[in-house]
């Protein structure tokens, strides 16, 4: 009987408090509509940047879940495969009954084999680069044994000449050079 009395209860409150309609005129819907009108534009003239940024705006500003589905294009169009599969299915998520499921669903799978196809692709490019030589030490230069062994010579020669004694005794008396 509790049971009952509670179910009443709570059928007369939903016939009594009826669910308000959205209300256009709210502040929410006006600046979602208003970054809706704005992306669009710039979703036509190709800016996808632009309008990903409006969209996202009006998503914010009310999270109406067409939004999600204008945000995906976006991404699509601007080669971001994975973030247009993430709004893909959160829309799907969050409109499971959506006319545009199918179309959706197909969506999601262009962009998985794309992505697919774009991470080969990558893979291939960075095999086929080349890879780079390893330096060789500068010990293992030809220069560097040769500027060692002109550097060692030069200073040989130096301390030769300085070193050098010209042949004579030495004296109390002093030596006197002549020319020849």
């Amino acid at each position: 009987m509790k049971l009952f009395t509670l179910l009443l209860l709570g059928f007369a409150l939903s016939i009594a408090l009826p669910a308000r309609p959205a209300n256009a005129n709210d502040p929410e819907t006006r600046t979602a509509r208003r970054h809706f009108d704005k992306a669009d534009k710039l979703f036509a003239l190709g800016r996808f940047d632009e309008a990903l940024e409006q969209y996202e705006k009006a998503f914010d500003a009310k999270p109406i879940p067409d939004f999600l589905f204008n945000i995906g294009q976006c991404y699509r169009n601007l080669g971001d495969y994975e973030a247009a599969i993430f709004s893909f299915r959160k829309f799907l998520t969050l409109e499971p009954e959506t006319p545009r499921r199918a179309e959706v669903e197909l969506l999601i799978d262009e962009l998985e084999a794309k992505k697919a196809q774009a991470e080969m692709l990558a893979r291939d490019r960075k095999s086929q680069q080349p890879k780079p030589t390893p330096r060789t030490p500068v010990t293992r230069q030809w220069w560097f044994w040769t500027g060692l062994a002109a550097l060692a010579a030069a200073g040989g020669g130096t301390v030769y000449f300085l070193t050098r004694d010209d042949g004579l005794p030495a004296s109390d008396l002093g030596n006197i050079n002549f020319p020849r």
